[in-house]
């Protein structure tokens, strides 16, 4: 009392690694796995540095996102941030490594 199986083979294509974003300053961004965590979920414009690696950008913040900054108890907690000032429309972030941060330039 056998059955017969049948036994469909598909081949599983493969697919590449995926590649690291090339980040160059003017791109929207996301700052993404970021510690201190106040900075996690912002977003901002990348800006030319002068001197510095590529591996490193400032983050210009939009308006929301330094508002959301300035509000964050979390800032009180780290040194590595500042606070923006009361009256800053925009506030820039200096040196942020590459690695954390993710184009946002379809973002709303």
């Amino acid at each position: 009392m056998s059955d017969a199986s049948n036994v469909t083979i598909v081949e599983i294509p493969t697919t590449t690694a995926p590649t690291a974003q090339t980040i160059t300053p003017g791109h929207r961004v996301r700052l993404i796995s970021i510690t201190p965590v106040c900075l996690a979920n912002l977003t901002g414009t990348t800006q030319a540095t002068t001197g510095r690696s590529t591996e490193r950008l400032d983050v210009l913040l939009d308006e929301s996102s330094t508002e959301a900054l300035r509000r964050d108890d979390r800032v009180d907690n780290t040194r590595r941030v500042t606070r923006p000032s009361p009256h800053a429309k925009r506030h820039l972030l200096h040196g942020i490594p590459t690695a954390y941060l993710l184009t946002a330039d379809n973002d709303s």
